[in-house]
């Protein structure tokens, strides 16, 4: 018996295993080291277990028994990571699992962007250093950050600015199109700002246009007080004089003169925070003279009250009193804005989490103020300015504030704080103070050339700012000109969905003129596009180039851009009815036609499974495209870009299936230059010598609707047709043909549409006749290849009209 290996290449689905039988008595780590080139114990990307225990690479040298089974779990998250990691071990295994993987590599911008097709990766998020995205027809947006989200309060009510760049070019965005997550932003209606810039527009009226800089060393930090010890206990107690602008030291309630037991407890220049509902305050102590104190009422900014006319006479009563010597410490300091860069204002945000307030005896909140100290200072100087804050309130709801400083130039400040109020050990009082951020506006932009912008400021609660941070979408259709073939001119941009004017676009984008762009055949394609309602629906983030790019945007109706004549131009594989050229031994070169058909083998996909991205959930969906005899076990898994149409992607998939199914020959072939005259996918007529097929060769004489032949032709029963190649290489016909006089004499249902020219000095014209289903090869060129300046070579698949049969189908509904 021998021991065994099952190696997961994905951990979340144990249907995808290779099987390895290892030999008893050997050990996992010398399998490791037989097998795996560079092998090392230090770099395990792979999780293992012994007969269902985990297996630590320290039990790896023990020798395995008959039935032991390891199963080994790929914990690398790409099968290059997982070739790299652990060769050996796992390379059918890693086969397995990309075998299963939709390959499409376009969407992934490097450094990583936020890429609208990867659900995790959905939200808005800056792109430093990626690719500004580029929408095309109507798709759903993420916007990404212009600026960082800032936060701010405004009334105790929280609000977040974003500003956001939408994509490269002018947009159609509805208001009632923007989401938060998945809410219509207009359901905020009242709580939010929102403003649409296009491309280069002024975005200095929004105030999301701001860059705000957020510190990240500040943040919930408690501004802490010296604790206040409050009067009631008979030992601390005071009587204010209107009339002397002094307070009374009293002890146990007695007032009287008791210099020696019982002094002023405070020096002169000492502040006192009074807590009495009429005196409330702050006051210095100016004099001393025994158990009385002269007081001195201060204003919030610390300096003296210059409106204070004496103590209320009518609050002549006990009221409660402590001292603020400054035991307290600064918070900080910390800086504003980055090094390296300045600012002229700068925001602190202060929290009360609390509320702020007192409880009197009957449960009633009492108002309460408490007074901070900001200062600041440039980093180039050792001088700080003060500035207090004073909050107010009288609730258990919280409250928060943003404070605005300006300086007068633009500086890189530095900031700390600390709590002039001192705090109170009393569970009936509110006042705890949170320094929760610390910001300032750096450098900011104003506009931004070629791009559509969004600013948006919303209030709410935080679960509704936080999704607002990175969870703001929005359906956007793009504007492009529109050509107008009767003027010969380019409308103003337009809100489209089409597919020729993204095409146009982007030719004229990479720098090419409108003489470089072959306007008919896109105007002929294009009126074919929007009666089958073909559109592209996509964005384009990740770095690439002119080609790549036109064969994704024609890719969705059935088209690709070739070269021809110096201009750029799309060509649409469809149904055909008229041929372009024919080819024949009679100009071919030497080997004549080389077939090559692929017949059906039991590695093949059995149906085609699209991914496209759904105009309803705005996420990916996939359908299975099948054709009779299909069973979809093993279908081949394509993304449908720019579809976001479950029919379109139905289409898309079934000509996918249909091509696999019914395009199975391969041609080949060269000629002299005759082969320049097609382009790419010319429908040509094809002949050969093979026997069976139809016959080739020169004509004689002819015109009209008789014709000669230089050999004698074989007719059977049925159909015949006959097909003559003109002086330029083109094909006239195909004619039903019957016999005339003789094997050489054919005559034709209708008159040749040329004049055949017999001159010696020019190539005759060429015929392909035969039986009417076996007279030639119908083909799709799809390969010129010049080798030098008299050899061409040619290659074609054959033609099927079946492949079109599902061009126009209705998905199924399951």
């Amino acid at each position: 018996m021998t021991a065994t290996l099952l190696v997961y290449p994905d951990k979340f689905d144990h249907s995808l295993k290779e099987t390895i039988p290892l030999k008893e008595g050997t050990t996992f780590d010398a399998y490791l080291r037989a097998q795996v080139d560079g092998y090392s114990p230090d770099d395990i990307r792979f999780s293992a277990t012994l007969n269902g225990v985990a297996f630590p690479a320290g039990q790896w040298h023990s020798r395995l028994s008959a039935g032991d089974v390891i199963e080994v779990t790929v914990e690398a998250k790409d099968p290059f990571t997982i070739v790299m990691a652990i060769v050996a071990v796992v390379a059918a295994a890693a086969a397995i699992y990309t075998a299963n993987q939709i390959p499409d590599n376009y969407n992934d911008t490097t450094p990583d962007g936020s890429s609208i097709y990867k659900v995790n990766a959905q939200g808005n998020r800056a792109r430093l250093m990626g690719v500004i995205p580029e929408y095309f027809g109507r798709h759903k947006a993420y916007p990404d950050w212009l600026c960082p989200p800032h936060y701010e309060y405004k009334n105790n009510e929280q609000f977040v600015s974003l500003m956001l760049a939408v994509g490269v070019g002018d947009y159609e965005i509805l208001s009632d199109e923007c989401y938060i997550g998945d809410t219509p932003i207009n359901r905020y209606w009242g709580d939010y700002e929102l403003d649409i810039f296009p491309p280069g527009a002024d975005v200095s009226g929004h105030p999301a246009h701001r860059n705000i800089y957020t510190s990240k060393e500040v943040g919930d930090i408690e501004i802490e007080g010296s604790l206040l010890t409050n009067a009631g206990d008979g030992e601390r107690q005071w009587l204010f004089s209107a009339d002397t602008l002094s307070c009374f030291f009293i002890i146990d309630g007695r007032e009287g003169n008791y210099p020696e037991e019982a002094p002023f407890p405070y020096n002169v220049g000492d502040v006192l925070i009074v807590n009495s509902a009429a005196n409330d305050g702050q006051y210095r102590v100016d004099a001393i003279n025994g158990y009385i104190g002269t007081m001195q009422r201060l204003d919030a900014n610390g300096d003296d009250d210059t409106t204070w006319t004496g103590f209320d006479t009518e609050s002549y009563v006990y009221a409660a009193v402590a001292l603020q010597n400054d035991y307290t410490t600064h918070v900080g300091p910390y800086f504003s804005c980055p090094e390296n860069e300045t600012t002229t204002q700068s925001f602190l945000d202060f929290e009360l989490p609390q509320g702020l307030g007192e409880l009197d005896d009957d449960g009633r909140f009492q108002q309460v103020q408490v007074i901070i100290e900001i200062q600041y200072r440039d980093e180039n100087t050792d001088i700080w300015t003060p500035q207090n804050h004073t909050f107010t309130g009288a609730t258990n709801d919280q409250l928060a504030e943003t404070l605005a400083i300006t300086h007068p130039a633009a500086i890189r400040p530095e900031f700390r704080v600390k709590r002039v109020t001192p705090a109170v050990d009393n569970t009936r009082v509110y006042d705890v103070v949170k320094w929760t951020a610390l910001k300032s506006q750096i450098e900011t932009k104003t506009s931004y050339a070629g791009i559509t912008t969004v600013a948006l400021t919303i209030k709410g609660t935080n679960t509704i700012s936080r999704s607002a941070e990175n969870k703001f979408n929005m359906i956007v259709t793009r504007k492009l000109p529109l050509w107008d073939s009767e003027s010969a001119s380019w409308s103003a941009p337009t809100a489209t969905r089409d597919i020729a004017p993204a095409f146009a676009y982007v030719v004229k984008d990479a720098g090419h003129s409108d003489s470089e762009l072959n306007q008919t055949k896109l105007a002929t394609l294009d009126a074919l596009w929007q009666s089958r309602g073909d559109t592209f629906d996509g964005v384009f983030d990740s770095p690439s180039t002119l080609f790549p790019v036109l064969k994704r945007l024609l890719a969705v109706g059935f088209a690709e851009p070739t070269l021809s004549h110096g201009q750029i131009t799309p060509v649409r594989d469809g149904p055909r009815s008229l041929y372009e050229h024919m080819y024949q031994p009679q100009n071919m070169l030497k080997g004549g036609l080389t077939i090559d058909v692929k017949f059906i083998d039991d590695d093949e996909p059995d149906g085609v499974e699209v991914e496209y991205f759904s105009d309803v959930t705005w996420k990916a969906e996939t359908i299975l495209c099948l054709l009779p005899g299909d069973e979809g076990i093993r279908p081949e898994r394509v993304r449908a870009f720019g579809i976001t149409n479950k029919d379109k992607a139905y289409q898309f998939g079934m000509r996918k299936r249909r091509s696999k199914r019914y395009r199975r020959t391969a041609y080949s072939f060269k000629t002299e230059m005759d082969a320049l005259n097609s382009q790419y996918l010319s429908f040509c007529a094809l002949g050969t010598h093979i026997p069976g097929y139809g016959q080739t060769g020169a004509l004689v004489q002819g015109g009209g609707t008789h014709v000669y032949t230089e050999h004698p032709l074989i007719w059977s029963d049925g159909e015949h047709m006959i097909a003559i190649r003109k002086l330029d290489g083109t094909l006239s016909g195909p004619y039903n043909a019957t016999r005339g006089t003789d094997d050489y004499h054919v005559v034709l249902d209708a008159p040749l549409d040329f004049i055949p020219t017999f001159a010696p000095d020019k190539e005759p014209p060429f015929y392909q006749f035969g039986p009417a289903t076996r007279w030639h090869f119908p083909a799709l060129v799809t390969d010129i290849n010049p080798s030098s300046t008299d050899t061409v070579s040619v290659k074609a698949v054959n033609y099927d009209e079946r492949v079109y049969a599902d061009d126009d189908s209705t998905a199924p509904s399951t």
